[in-house]
């Protein structure tokens, strides 16, 4: 008798796709790792990257559910960006594989 294989994998397989999108991870941890809401500019200088780069990663974050864009009808309007709760819950995870490499000094190719 032929098992299938469990249908939470495939989510599994596009979340780890998702995950390892140039700079997504460290935006996600620079996100979590800052008390406040964040604006574009403030992530983009942390994380160390391109303009280009950083708006794509923040918007499929947001597009997955994983960032909020909120806007701030100030003169003029600003725009900030949280963590949603799921990729909250996320951070320590990615925390101890970010531990892990460290410890074990870990150079995969």
């Amino acid at each position: 008798m032929e098992r299938k294989c469990d249908p939470v994998f495939a989510r599994v397989d596009r979340l780890i796709s998702l995950l390892n999108r140039s700079k997504l991870l460290h935006i996600m941890m620079v996100l979590n790792n800052h008390a406040a809401p964040m604006r574009f500019t403030e992530i983009k200088k942390r994380v160390d990257s391109s303009s280009t780069t950083v708006n794509r990663r923040l918007i499929e974050l947001e597009q997955n559910g994983l960032v909020i864009r909120n806007v701030v009808n100030d003169a003029p309007p600003m725009v900030q960006y949280t963590l949603t709760q799921d990729a909250s819950s996320l951070a320590p995870t990615i925390q101890s594989m970010y531990d892990w490499i460290v410890e074990k000094d870990i150079h995969l190719q």
